[in-house]
């Protein structure tokens, strides 16, 4: 066990985290630290990335929790995985708005017409939610259908 661990601390001082050529040894020490994501199959280096610095406008600024308020209320009103759905079925055909007061987040979402296309929106085509820090689903209304 002893020994296990000082192959595993060197393992990990000298190649870093089981990531790429250290991946095999690591999975043989129980080491699992390996993301579980799907990785791009390639990577378009034709696209130049922006360095964040605070000169950088940002379109949008978000904590943690805000993040993750807005991903429940949207898995929760839209099916996470779009394929096959029509265009007004997939959450990126959404405005998603969100406040925070407290602990509590608000999120408004509403369907943005121009996203599918179209010039005219539909009626009782959004919900409000109100979602915890914490990530707990707090109370839902939908447009049309108030709470649940």
């Amino acid at each position: 066990m002893r020994l296990g661990a000082i192959l595993l601390l060197c393992c990990n001082s000298l190649l870093g985290c089981a990531h790429g050529p250290c991946r095999a040894l690591g999975s043989l020490l129980g080491c699992d630290c390996v993301s579980q994501r799907e990785q791009p199959e390639f990577q378009d280096m034709s696209v130049e990335l922006p360095v964040f610095n605070y000169d950088l406008p940002l379109d949008t600024d978000l904590d943690g929790a805000t993040l993750q308020a807005i991903r429940i209320a949207a898995d929760n009103f839209l099916d996470a995985d779009p394929k096959g759905k029509a265009c007004a079925e997939k959450q990126s055909s959404y405005r998603y708005r969100a406040v925070r007061q407290g602990d509590i987040i608000f999120v408004r979402i509403t369907y943005k017409p121009e996203n599918c296309g179209q010039t005219v929106g539909m009626l009782d085509g959004g919900a409000t939610y109100a979602v915890s820090a914490e990530g707990k689903l707090l109370r839902r209304n939908l447009d049309g259908l108030g709470d649940w």
